[in-house]
């Protein structure tokens, strides 16, 4: 039985790093879809710049949370 919980576990901790970097991309990866034109276009996160120490640090794309 030892056996099959720790695989178990180790699949549900997949699953968990597998939805995080899911999360990540979907709001800090490039976007694309078909505009009205029907033409592939490529939408990227959105940077700002901090005016203290001139790093860029990038916007996140709006995501629903559907759950």
């Amino acid at each position: 039985m030892g056996m099959v919980k720790e695989a178990c576990i180790e699949h549900e901790i997949g699953l968990e790093s597998v939805k995080a970097g899911l999360e990540f991309m979907t709001r800090y990866g490039v976007k694309t879809f078909k505009d009205h034109t029907g033409e592939w276009v490529e939408v990227r996160c959105a940077k700002e710049v901090d005016l203290f120490t001139g790093e860029e640090t990038p916007i996140p794309h709006l995501v629903e949370d559907f759950s």
